[in-house]
Order: structure tokens, then C-alpha cells, then sequence
């Protein structure tokens, strides 16, 4: 059982890049070799620009079949979600225009402390070194421009707009979902807009009905000293809300009736002593039904599920646990750990910039220092969620959600005694050609109390084939190669 628990600690390391998503070795359908995808970029020490993955790994024919234009894409992102980011931005500060700026800067120009997400400004924007990592010096300012999801995905977003409705706290009725985003443009109360716009965020589709990724994860303590390092590769498939391969909408009638979102299914490459462990989640859109998380052990030869109390687990020298998987990974339940919801802002941030293909930006192993960084101005949520139960690991939390693509760019999580206890950022990373989306390809995160420092980086994801039958107990296990 101590075992177990280790292997499951160490899992929860890799969980700040999960959003609702995950990691695996190919399985053996996949045609993809999972240390070619990590070959194109590391995660530190790596200036070369961003790959363009997806017209990398797929052929020619493949390829012309996830691209479009995507000024056409941003049409239709502007009438699904009602605005264009770059017309609602430029009030605050018009003084901090497109260029470099540097630490310095924070002494002559308070427009930057008008502009920052205050986390960032006080704790990252600053001279690199211990005791936190992720830090930036510098940063250039660049113009805001709009972002867009794919196009088949936006004509479902538009063409089932309405179809999800909630109640009167919030909850939606996830029977009526076709396809789609679900609330593109969120109303109702402060409760319901905040629930909406976390429905989004955990009902995320991010560009293809299967596909894989691979991810690499580092943690260190307050001095820069190394203590953990995981690396892994990831299948995935939706069996709702598909827009791309058939069947689309549902994948079969099981999917249909059990609300079946998303299927994610890791295997673990490093650390060696992890290697064969596998884990399974089923994300299901009923808020009472559960997600179901399984893990193969390969010490014990056995397949375990996990039970609710576990999300709040820590792990083995990190700074997450799987409730903070992706940032945020948490059902929205009326019973289980309920929350009030706030809107506490809606306004306009100077928050990092999305990458896409030919991005430089990169981490230095040496400082942990962010370089090549490139900030905008974006419209944003904060929302605060305050937990019910004082048994919960955290009294309250604070997002900050992109107004037009439904990104999270930072979380605060606070423990009982209100004081702030783990924090996350997240880079953002898309190829506007596809639609392909990363929640985030690097996910910096934070524990406050022992000034520790981990950062995830996963590449983009890449279109496969997967059927139901590679995500299934008896896939647990036998899929590393």
C-alpha cells in the first residue's frame, strides 16, 4: 500500500499540466513514436521556436483536413462569443504600449502594476534567482490580437448555442450538449456566469477527437536543487462533443447516457522505477456523477481505483495535487465540496501571450528564468470560489479566465487559516492553422509555504485515430513499449 501511494504521489506531479487531460505512451496503434515528439523541443535550455506539430506529424492529406483559414476561424469565434478581444482592451494604462520592458520599469512606470495580475507583478516580474522559479526580468509588449478555436468546432459552438441550460444554481443539464462549446457567451447571475465559465474550462475541447502528447515535469526546492523529474506520453479521446472524426456528437449510446466527456490514458517513461504504471480517467458531465481514476500499478500487477478523498493528496516533494490538475480540476457538485461562486473583476490584464508555432520562448536551467517572454492585453474573469466544507485542503480559491477563449492564466489557492498556500500560471499554446489548443505548454506552479518551484511543459497535441477499445481497465498496463 506505501508503494502505491509513492507511485500515486508521483502522478500527481504531472497533473499541473492535466486539464481534465493526461499523458501516455503510445498504444499499439499509434503510429507516432512519443521520444520523436519530445526530440522537437525541450523543456529548458531549448530557444529553437515552437514546431509546428501537427503539420509535422501528420501527412500531407491529414493535415489539410485539420487546417483552414483561420481568418475564417475568427469570424466565426467573434459571432459564437460576441466580441473581438482586441476592440474591448487598451483602457487601462494606454500608456504601456507595444515594446521591451524590463524590472526596472516597475520604479517610473506604475501602469505595470495597473496592468499585471498582482501575483505575477510583486512574486515573478523581478531579477531571476531563488527562492522561486519562472521568474521574467523582461518582457515585450505586443499588440492584442484575436484567438480562435477550429472551425468545425466553432460552426458547433454556434449551431448548438442554447442547447445546455442550468439552474437557478448553476448546475447544468449536460443532456442537452450536441457538440460545442458550452457557454459561449455566459449570462444569468454572478453564480451562473462563474459556473459557465468553469464549465467551459473543465469541458474543454482542444482540437481533436483523439490525439497524443508527450510531457516532461521538474520540481525544485527554495535553493534550486532538483527533486523530482517525470516524464511521460498520452493518448486521448472524447466520446462527447466530437466535431471532427465520425461518429460525431456522441460516440456510441453508452457515451451518450453516462455523459461521457473524455477519456485521458497515461504510462509513465521516467522516472525507471514508474515505468509500465498506467492511469485511466473518465471525466463524466453529470455534476453529481463522479470521474472515475484507475491506476495500474506495474509493482503490483493490479489496477486500482481511486477514491474521492484522494484528490486532495499531495505529492512526493511537489507542489500539486490532482483537484489542481491543469490548474483547476474540480467537479462542480451541489453535495461534494461545494463552493459559493463570486465574480470579483472583469477587466482587462497584461497576461503572457498564447504561443504558436515559431514561439521562442524558453525556461534556463541554471535560474529557472523565463526568456524570449511576450505579454498582451486580454479580457479577463476573476472569480472566487469559497468552499462549504472546512475539510477541504482550501478555504477559497481565486481564477483569472480569459473573456474570449476561456483560458485560465493563473489560480490562487488559499488553505483554511486564508493564507495563500499554491499557486499555478499558465502559458497558453495553439497552432491558429488547426485549432489545436495546450492548456498550456508550460504550467509553472507554486508551493507558497516551503517556496518550492515545479514546471510542467507538454507539447502541442498531435490528431490520431484511437477507438473506445484502447481505453479500457484491461488497456492499464500493456500499452508502453
Amino acid at each position: 500500500m506505501y508503494s502505491f501511494k509513492i507511485m500515486f504521489s508521483v502522478f500527481l506531479i504531472c497533473c499541473t499540466l492535466m486539464v481534465t487531460g493526461t499523458l501516455s505512451q503510445a498504444a499499439e496503434t499509434d503510429t507516432i513514436d512519443s521520444r520523436e515528439i519530445a526530440a522537437k523541443r525541450a523543456m529548458l535550455d531549448d530557444p529553437r521556436p515552437m514546431p509546428d506539430y501537427v503539420k509535422e506529424f501528420l501527412s500531407p492529406e491529414e493535415y489539410a483536413f485539420y487546417s483552414f483559414d483561420p481568418e475564417a476561424a475568427k469570424a466565426l469565434m467573434a459571432e459564437a462569443v460576441g466580441f473581438k478581444a482586441p476592440d474591448v482592451v487598451g483602457k487601462i494604462a494606454p500608456e504601456i504600449t507595444p515594446g521591451k520592458y524590463t524590472h526596472n520599469d516597475k520604479g517610473n512606470k506604475p501602469g505595470l502594476k495597473a496592468l499585471m495580475i498582482p501575483f505575477m507583478y510583486e512574486n515573478l516580474f523581478r531579477p531571476a534567482g531563488p527562492p522561486l522559479g519562472a521568474t521574467f526580468s523582461e518582457f515585450t509588449v505586443v499588440p492584442t490580437w484575436q484567438y480562435n478555436f477550429g472551425k468545425r468546432y466553432l460552426e458547433a459552438t454556434i449551431k448548438n448555442s442554447g442547447q445546455v441550460k442550468v439552474d437557478a444554481q448553476g448546475f447544468m443539464d449536460w443532456k442537452g450538449y450536441k457538440g460545442g462549446l458550452l457557454f459561449p457567451k455566459p449570462s444569468g447571475t454572478d453564480r451562473q456566469k462563474a459556473m459557465q465559465v468553469l464549465y467551459n474550462w473543465l469541458y474543454m475541447y482542444w482540437g481533436a477527437d483523439s490525439s497524443t502528447l508527450t510531457l516532461t515535469n521538474k520540481s525544485w526546492d527554495k535553493n534550486f536543487r532538483v527533486m523530482t523529474t517525470m516524464k511521460g506520453a498520452s493518448l486521448a479521446i472524447y466520446p462527447g462533443g466530437r466535431v471532427q472524426q465520425q461518429p460525431l456528437g456522441w460516440l456510441d449510446e453508452r457515451a451518450q447516457q453516462l455523459g461521457q466527456f473524455k477519456y485521458t490514458l497515461l504510462n509513465y517513461l521516467e522516472p525507471r522505477d514508474m515505468y509500465g504504471t498506467s492511469v485511466m480517467i473518465e471525466d463524466r458531465m453529470d455534476p453529481e456523477a463522479a470521474n472515475a481514476f484507475y491506476m495500474y500499478t506495474s509493482l503490483l500487477r493490479r489496477v486500482r481505483k481511486m477514491t474521492g478523498s484522494d484528490v486532495q493528496e499531495v505529492s512526493v516533494g511537489g507542489n500539486v495535487t490532482y483537484d489542481d490538475g491543469g490548474g483547476f480540476h474540480r467537479k462542480l457538485s451541489a453535495t461534494q465540496f461545494p463552493y459559493e461562486y463570486k465574480i470579483l473583476d472583469d477587466r482587462e490584464y497584461l497576461v503572457p501571450e498564447a504561443m504558436t508555432p515559431g514561439a521562442t520562448f524558453f525556461i534556463t536551467s541554471k535560474d529557472l528564468e523565463l526568456k524570449n517572454l511576450k505579454m498582451v492585453r486580454r479580457p479577463l474573469y476573476v472569480f472566487e470560489l469559497i468552499q462549504q466544507d472546512s475539510t477541504y485542503i482550501y478555504r477559497r480559491t481565486i481564477l483569472y479566465f480569459d473573456k474570449e477563449a476561456f483560458n485560465l492564466y493563473l489560480v490562487e489557492n488559499y488553505d483554511q487559516k486564508d493564507r495563500l498556500y499554491r499557486a499555478h500560471y499558465l502559458l497558453p499554446c495553439f497552432d491558429p492553422k488547426t485549432g489545436m489548443w495546450a492548456p498550456s505548454m508550460y504550467t509553472p506552479n507554486y508551493d507558497l509555504r516551503m517556496k518550492q518551484t515545479g514546471i510542467g511543459f507538454q507539447t502541442l497535441s498531435i490528431p490520431q485515430n484511437y477507438t473506445r477499445d484502447q481505453f479500457n481497465l484491461g488497456a492499464l498496463g500493456g500499452s508502453v513499449k
